[in-house]
C-alpha cells in the first residue's frame, strides 16, 4: 500500500469577496469532501498525508516523502490553475493520479478543448468567444445562443439568463461574464436537447459507467432546461438524474463511443466525465471535466458509479489504482485483472 498525499483546495463555503460573483468558490471543496476521500484511501490500505493545494503546496510536496499525489485540486488562481499541482509534482518526480498538465490546462479552457474536438471530428456546438473590450455579433452562428465564463467549471457563471434569443440579450451576458468572472465569454449555438453525462474510469480500454441524464421536467419553467449551479444546488433527488437513462442501446454505445474518444483526444487519463446534449441523434460534447467532483451523494461521478454497482470507497480507490498501475507501482500481472474486475459491466 501507499503513502499517498491528498491535495485539495478548501474555501468551497466561504463568501465571496467584494466585487465576485456570488459562486465564486463553488468549484473548491467543502471539508466533508476531502474527509471522504481520505476515509475512502485509508479503506482501500493507504496512508493518507492532507496538504493544502495553496502557495505554500511546493514546499510541503518536497518535504512530504509522499509516494503518489491524489489530486483532487482546482487550483487557486489563473486560466490554467487545475494543472499547477500537476506542475509542482512533475518538477519534483512525484507520480500523481489523475490526467497531465496540459489536458488540465486545455480542458478547463473550454475554446481550445471544442478546437481539439473539431479537429478529431468530435461533436461540438459552433461557437465564438468574446473578451470584455471585444465587439460582440453572433455572425456565422444561429440563435438561440449560450453563454458561459470560458475557463470555469462547476456550472459557474451558467443560470437561465445564459440563454439569449436576441443580439440585445447576447451583448448584455457577454458584457455581464466578462465583467464580474474576469476572463473571455464563451457564446455558443444552443443545443435544445436531452443532456446527458457519461463517466470513464481507466486509461488504454477504460470502463464506462452507466449514462446518466439530466432531466428538466419538473424544473420551474421559468428556469428552464438548463443545468445550471442552482439546479446542481436545489434539486438533488435522484429522479432528476435517472441513471441509466432511457435511452437506446445504439444511443446508449453512440454516447460511450463519443465519450472515449474526447476522453482521448484531449489524453485525460484514470478518470473523467463528458458532458453532453444530444439532438436528432447527434452527441454534441459540451466539455470534458478531467476532476470531476467526488462528493459523496452530491457529485454526478459519485451517483453514475453506484448506479453502476460501484461503491464510493472502489471508486476512489479505483481512480488510485488505475494511476499506480499507469507509473508501474502495482504489479500489472497480478493488479491488472483486478483492476479490471472491479470496474467490469
Amino acid at each position: 500500500m501507499a503513502n499517498v498525499g491528498l491535495l485539495y483546495n478548501l474555501g468551497k463555503y466561504d463568501p465571496p469577496e467584494d466585487g465576485e460573483p456570488p459562486d465564486a468558490n463553488a468549484e473548491l471543496d467543502g471539508e466533508s469532501t476531502v474527509m471522504a476521500i481520505a476515509d475512502a484511501l485509508r479503506w482501500g490500505g493507504h496512508e493518507v498525508f492532507f496538504i493544502e493545494g495553496n502557495e505554500d503546496a511546493y514546499e510541503h510536496l518536497r518535504h512530504s516523502g509522499v509516494d503518489i499525489v491524489f489530486n483532487m485540486c482546482e487550483g487557486v488562481r489563473g486560466e490554467s490553475r487545475e494543472s499547477h499541482i500537476p506542475a509542482i509534482c512533475e518538477m519534483l518526480g512525484i507520480p500523481y493520479a489523475g490526467s497531465k498538465v496540459l489536458s488540465l490546462a486545455v480542458c478547463l479552457d473550454k475554446p481550445a478543448a471544442k478546437k481539439v474536438f473539431a479537429y478529431h471530428g468530435i461533436p461540438t456546438p459552433k461557437f465564438k468567444v468574446f473578451g470584455p473590450h471585444d465587439r460582440v455579433n453572433a455572425s456565422g452562428l444561429t440563435f438561440p445562443l449560450f453563454v458561459k465564463p470560458a475557463h470555469e467549471g462547476s456550472s459557474m457563471g451558467v443560470s437561465p439568463n445564459s440563454l439569449v434569443r436576441n443580439m440585445f440579450e447576447l451583448d448584455q451576458q457577454v458584457r455581464y461574464t466578462t465583467r464580474f468572472y474576469k476572463q473571455e465569454a464563451l457564446v455558443e449555438e444552443f443545443i435544445d436537447g436531452r443532456e446527458f453525462t457519461v463517466g470513464i474510469l481507466g486509461n488504454e480500454d477504460p470502463h464506462v459507467f452507466p449514462i446518466m441524464e439530466v432531466t428538466f421536467r419538473h424544473c420551474p419553467p421559468e428556469h428552464g432546461n438548463i443545468y445550471s449551479r442552482q439546479y446542481k444546488a436545489d434539486w438533488d433527488d435522484m429522479s432528476y438524474y435517472p441513471c441509466p437513462a432511457d435511452i437506446s442501446e445504439e444511443e446508449t454505445e453512440l454516447l460511450k463511443d463519443t465519450a472515449v474518444r474526447a476522453f482521448h483526444a484531449l489524453e485525460c487519463l484514470d478518470v473523467g466525465r463528458v458532458d453532453f446534449r444530444m439532438k436528432d441523434g447527434i452527441p454534441y460534447v459540451l466539455e470534458i471535466n478531467p476532476l470531476p467532483g467526488l462528493a459523496p451523494g452530491f457529485s454526478d461521478l459519485p451517483r453514475i458509479a453506484n448506479a453502476g454497482g460501484m461503491s464510493y470507497n472502489e471508486l476512489v480507490n479505483l481512480i488510485l489504482d488505475h494511476a499506480l498501475v499507469r507509473y508501474g507501482m502495482m504489479d500489472v500481472r497480478s493488479n491488472l485483472a483486478l483492476v479490471q474486475s472491479r470496474t467490469a459491466n
